[in-house]
């Protein structure tokens, strides 16, 4: 078969999983709601809201919102076109940035079994960043496999210009405040040019020029310290934050997991063929660089795939070399394991279709949509104490009318001192739980009928059960 063909049945195969992974489910990311909320105030303020616009326990009331040009950007496509608009964008971004690993990691050469059945485990290990309706984080996804693919494009003798970082940088700090990872990689770059003696001070260039784009945004300075405390926030309890669990939670990240295997695998044949002076030096310390940083929290298991997809192509060949005797059946063994893996992915992906398709769903756990439904209709006014899970839909929801105690801008809005007393609320834990009916009082309670807090408040005479259903309460003053 003609190699156009072979590259178009190889698009084809990806984009045909791409469709299938990420239409499967679409559950409504939380974080969602308070960027539409915040969106919808720039597009009709024409300025940043005040930390206590939406929050009645807000701790900061200047607010350097680092995913502005996020929250901007979704409530244009949610006027535009709801749900459907924004599942469409978790499509398109999650397409462009297989399409820039792909590119960084084949570049000219001919697609083989192989290469697809890796680049679906490639996929599977990117789906966490994209497996919500769409999160900001996508576009740091995006750009960081923009930069990973010019790196490979330089090695290739394609030089990119160091203003193209700039621009991007400065499109990247106003979109989510995984820029701090873009600089992170020129650093990477920069060290790793230098351990292998290569020209180093042109990717120093970039990094400082890229550090000083990072100040053109609406809040100078300030958002490296809104971005820093984001950084150092204490997220325990936030499993994506966590590292990876292999052997109490093996079947979560199975992508990444079988990923990180594999890498470890190939490698280890390469070494074992291959005198070291012969291996590319750069590659192998970037991948372990972002091997040994998926380690630390899951939520960087994304990040991983996108170096190993883009750059451990670049150690293996396209045939194995144990195979180009011409005994027949020895090649038909290896064609078969060959294209297997490949097959898997593709008859999984037809098992889930049609999924979710471009609607929405909206899962309990983050959205009491009959409880809300109920405070709109009964026209509640005031500060709604609600937990940390239901705060950025009740937000949207109840914008002008209710005011919430916590939402999913924890890191921007609030100390972490602030997250743990209403936790410590919902939870009916510590001697001070009950503080937060008096100091602020609510004006209404939102709970799920699962926190120990719900029959606590049964039976406290100052607050009536006004509403119920299967999994929520509404509790007002008596």
């Amino acid at each position: 078969m003609s190699t156009p063909w072979v590259r178009a049945i190889f698009w084809i195969y990806l984009l045909f999983l791409i469709w299938a992974s990420a239409t499967v489910t679409n559950p409504v990311d939380p974080d969602l709601w308070h960027r539409l909320a915040v969106g919808e105030y720039l597009w009709q303020h024409g300025h940043f809201p005040a930390g206590d616009t939406f929050s009645y326990l807000s701790d900061y009331k200047e607010v350097a919102d680092h995913e502005w040009g996020c929250a901007v950007i979704f409530y244009a496509l949610w006027q535009w076109g709801g749900g459907g608009a924004i599942v469409a964008t978790k499509l398109a971004t999650l397409a462009v940035t297989l399409a820039l690993v792909v590119w960084a990691g084949i570049h000219n050469r001919r697609p083989v079994a192989w290469m697809a059945a890796f680049y679906a485990l490639v996929l599977l290990a990117m789906l966490p960043a994209f497996q919500s309706t769409v999160r900001c984080m996508v576009f740091t996804q995006v750009l960081f496999a923009l930069w990973v693919f010019w790196f490979q494009r330089e090695r290739r003798g394609h030089p990119v210009p160091t203003l193209a970082y700039v621009a991007t940088m400065i499109l990247w700090a106003n979109l989510h405040g995984g820029f701090v990872i873009g600089l992170v990689w020129l650093l990477a770059v920069t060290v790793v040019r230098a351990i292998c003696g290569d020209a180093w001070k042109k990717e120093a260039v970039r990094l400082g020029v890229c550090a000083l784009a990072t100040l053109v945004n609406p809040f100078g300075w300030r958002l490296w310290i809104s971005t820093g405390r984001a950084l150092v926030a204490n997220r325990h309890g936030f499993d994506e934050w966590a590292s990876v669990s292999w052997f109490s939670s093996p079947l979560l990240y199975p992508g990444y997991k079988l990923l990180l295997l594999g890498v470890l695998v190939a490698l280890g044949v390469q070494l074992y063929r291959r005198p070291w002076r012969y291996l590319d030096h750069a590659g192998l310390i970037l991948l372990g660089a972002f091997a040994a940083l998926s380690l630390v929290a899951a939520r960087h298991t994304s990040l991983f795939a996108v170096v190993a997809g883009a750059l451990l192509p670049g150690f293996v060949g396209d045939d194995w070399d144990f195979v180009r005797g011409n005994h027949p059946l020895r090649r038909l063994g290896v064609m078969g394991l060959s294209a297997a893996p490949a097959l898997i992915p593709f008859y999984t992906a037809l098992v889930v279709l049609p999924g979710a398709g471009l609607s929405l769903e909206y899962p309990p756990i983050a959205a009491p949509v009959a409880a809300v439904d109920y405070l709109k209709r009964e026209n509640i006014r005031g500060n709604l104490l609600v937990p940390f899970n239901y705060g950025s839909y009740a937000l949207w929801e109840l914008r002008g009318r209710m005011r919430v105690s916590m939402d999913g801008r924890y890191d921007l809005v609030y100390r972490p001192e602030t997250y743990w007393r209403v936790d410590d609320f919902f939870a009916a834990r510590g001697k001070d739980w009950q503080g937060l009916l008096t100091n602020p009082a609510p004006n209404a309670i939102l709970v799920p009928l699962s926190d120990a807090v719900c029959s606590k408040l049964k039976n406290d005479s100052a607050w009536n059960e006004a509403y119920h259903d299967d999994t929520d309460a509404v509790f007002l003053p008596r």
